[in-house]
């Protein structure tokens, strides 16, 4: 698999409208959804930090995958929620931005082909992702929750907290670690079934 960065967009106008399929990704701020892109890309090609609110864009990355199904499609870094670096007016603009992304033109040249909500597993009941999840499943786009962080759970606690998320929330619930390297084959293959339906 290739993968590169291509843009950070800021505004609907700088949206790639090449027609491939978008995966993005969703969650609060300091989730882990650029060091996720990292480890199933096993490259370095998101910034990332300890600090929350450091993704300020929606960031676009060219995934491209060999045969014997080959595919590309754009896995799509969107900013985080619940915080943001410079107040309020930052606020404003991510919500601006998420709006703009997940509401594309019939005519936009762009094809959202499915959403992952990042969750960390450590705390699965905070009212921000709660009301995340709610808003992008009246987007009626295909949708999965990733649970991130799952090295920090106790083994007894990891299934428990996948199976409470799955009966709560109606989808699927993918955990990972980036810490421990795990979890990233199933979230490829949702990725490749999403992008090949379109």
């Amino acid at each position: 698999m290739q993968a590169q960065f291509i843009l950070s967009a800021a505004s609907a106008a700088d949206f790639p409208r090449t027609g491939l399929p978008e995966v993005a990704m969703v969650g609060r701020s300091n989730v882990g959804k650029s060091s996720l892109i990292n480890a199933l890309t096993k490259l370095k090609i998101a910034r990332t930090s300890a600090a929350p609110g450091k993704t300020r864009l929606a960031n676009f990355y060219k995934l491209q995958y060999p045969v014997p199904n080959p595919q590309s499609l754009y896995l799509v870094d969107l900013p985080g929620y619940g915080y943001a670096r410079g107040g309020q007016d930052s606020v404003e603009e991510f919500e601006v931005l998420t709006r703009q992304y997940f509401d594309p033109a019939p005519d936009s040249g762009r094809r959202i082909a499915g959403v992952f909500h990042l969750i960390d597993a450590r705390h699965p009941d905070l009212p921000q992702d709660a009301a995340a999840f709610e808003w992008l499943m009246r987007t009626q786009l295909p949708l999965a929750i990733v649970a991130t962080k799952m090295d920090k759970l106790k083994q007894s606690e990891q299934a428990t907290t996948v199976r409470t998320l799955e009966r709560r929330l109606g989808v699927r619930v993918l955990p990972e670690s980036v810490m421990k390297g795990t979890g990233f084959d199933e979230i490829v293959k949702q990725i490749r079934q999403w992008s090949g339906r379109l």
